[in-house]
């Protein structure tokens, strides 16, 4: 018994030739299975759906603000209210081509990934210092929640798209 699990450890679990040494694939197999987004990356996609949609979101509340109040705020708030503006937009754009590399599987994926999680780090940071050193605006538990969460997702996903070993080979083209 112990010889035919065994052998049946050592075929592929897709088409039934030898496997690879302590895998589940033939090579062939494994280069497929490679090849197609999954794994861990359904979650920088959703993400990146998310992002885009909270932006779309953003650029419409914010520049509906500027509109409607734009006499009420004074130099300095105009200021950043522009900022926040001109922010939402280049995220926007920037999780726009971000989601082109990645569907496209394009090898400069890792690192433009990369960048655009740092982007949400600076934005946020940025944003948060200059409400608090231009409008004098308290610092909040909404802007700790979402410093901290471009921090964490920094902390998850810079390492992943550096080291895997599926990110380097699904972002080949």
């Amino acid at each position: 018994m112990d010889t035919q699990e065994e052998i049946r450890k050592n075929i592929c679990i897709q088409c039934d030739n030898e496997a690879l040494q302590g895998g589940d694939y033939c090579e062939a197999c494994e280069n497929k299975a490679f090849k197609k987004i999954g794994g861990w990356l359904y979650l920088p996609a959703l993400g990146l759906l998310v992002a885009l949609v909270v932006s779309i979101f953003a650029i419409n509340n914010t520049a509906r603000a500027l509109l409607e109040f734009s006499s009420s705020f004074t130099s300095r708030g105009l200021v950043v209210i522009y900022f926040e503006l001109f922010g939402f937009i280049g995220q926007f754009l920037l999780t726009v081509y971000v989601g082109s590399l990645f569907l496209r599987k394009k090898r400069k994926l890792p690192l433009t990934y990369i960048i655009f999680l740092l982007y949400g780090v600076v934005f946020v940071g940025m944003d948060i210092w200059l409400a608090k050193a231009l409008m004098n605006l308290p610092f909040g538990y909404d802007d700790a929640r979402s410093l901290i969460r471009a921090i964490v997702a920094c902390c998850i996903w810079i390492p992943y798209f550096r080291v895997s070993t599926r990110v380097k080979r699904t972002f080949v083209h």
